[in-house]
């Protein structure tokens, strides 16, 4: 019941700040988009779509979010009521999972994609949006405000996209596989390529191990900069 009552909070928050219209919006304007394109790039364009903008939807705004409620000191007085951790935690990662995957779900179905493998595309579009937001809780859990943790997350976030290089062909090495991107590229693309059994399910694996590595990462950092600040 905590956990439902915090995410109901923080979807009403987001309510409230305008995240589901602007996202409404950019879901119809993504649509039209994609189906006025020839139909060889409709593909690639949702992949692109999807992985810069949808899916990294809570790596831009979780920061920004936790900032504001610590310099309202809103983090202390949920901490003394019997709101746990990783119940905070629970609630604005699938608040923005929600709003993700709601996003990407509705233009894949708007835009008239679809194939056998819509199944592994789903897989890629939860555990992507998973993945980037638990990026930025890590960084936002040490920021001093919100610049400082764009500074501090905008060259990781650079980083872990450098597998786009590989998937517009301009560049590829066999080191991207270690980066969570690339299993999510290959999954958000397997309604337009015929991927190997094999790299579908070692990217299902990659991601599934980036999650709880990250997890237990954004936990321990805000049972330790935010829970119990020094």
């Amino acid at each position: 019941m905590r956990l439902l009552a915090a995410l109901k909070q923080d979807i009403l928050f987001q309510f409230r700040h305008g995240f589901y219209y602007v996202y409404a919006v950019l879901t119809v304007l993504y649509i039209i988009t994609l189906r006025l394109l020839p139909e060889t790039l409709v593909y690639p364009t949702l992949t692109i779509i999807l992985f810069t903008d949808i899916c990294t939807l809570g790596f831009t705004f979780i920061g920004a979010i936790v900032l504001l409620e610590r310099g309202q000191n809103l983090t202390e007085s949920l901490f003394v009521t019997p709101l746990r951790l990783h119940e905070y935690l629970l609630a604005k990662i699938l608040s923005f999972l929600l709003l993700s995957f709601a996003s990407a779900f509705f233009v894949m179905l708007g835009a008239s994609v679809g194939g056998h493998d819509r199944m592994w595309f789903v897989y890629g579009a939860i555990f992507s949006a998973l993945i980037y937001t638990l990026f930025g809780l890590v960084f936002a859990a040490r920021a001093r405000h919100v610049n400082d943790y764009f500074v501090k997350s905008l060259g990781i976030g650079l980083a872990i996209s450098l597998p786009i290089l590989a998937y517009l062909r301009l560049f590829d090495t066999p080191l991207f596989y270690v980066f969570p991107t690339r299993a999510t590229l290959i999954l958000l693309d397997v309604l337009d390529h015929d991927y190997a059994l094999s790299e579908k399910l070692f990217s299902v694996a990659s991601l599934f191990i980036w999650f709880l590595v990250l997890s237990g990462w954004v936990y321990q950092r805000f049972d330790k900069y935010v829970r119990h600040p020094a």
